[in-house]
């Protein structure tokens, strides 16, 4: 249990690191490849309070990516890696499902919410907001 706890962990950081560098970050110029998020769901959420009912492929591709290039630590730490594909899991349902539903996302994932509706500069977890804690990034 341990390890599928610090695979949680892991996957907080991972998702910190992911959402502020490269989408943010990387994101601000425009012929990056991660330019997407800022003028796509960025602006449909601020344009729509929140609310983006869209699909988006290149998330569930960069989830799968994620998960087959940490799948060699499947062969040291099964619970570790099981975490990972649990955290990766929840990121998709979650995010879906917050912003297809503001109010639920608003009282349940205030975090988040306040990430597309207050400050974009902060917040940058969706599923467990430990990573924004540790570094500071979370009001």
């Amino acid at each position: 249990m341990i390890e599928f706890g610090l695979g949680l962990v892991y996957g907080s950081f991972m998702e910190w690191w992911v959402h502020k560098k490269l989408f943010h970050e990387l994101g601000k110029k425009k012929d990056s490849y991660f330019a997407f998020h800022l003028r796509d769901h960025h602006a449909k959420c601020l344009k729509n309070n929140f609310k983006h009912t869209n699909f988006s492929k290149r998330e569930t591709l960069g989830l799968a990516f994620l998960a087959v290039i940490h799948s060699p630590i499947y062969l040291i730490s099964p619970m570790f890696y099981a975490s990972i594909l649990s955290y990766a899991l929840a990121f998709f349902i979650l995010h879906n499902v917050g912003h297809r539903y503001p109010k639920w996302a608003k009282k349940y994932q205030s975090w988040h919410w306040k990430h597309h509706m207050v400050n974009p500069n902060k917040n940058w977890n969706v599923v467990l907001p430990l990573a924004d804690k540790i570094m500071k990034t979370d009001k």
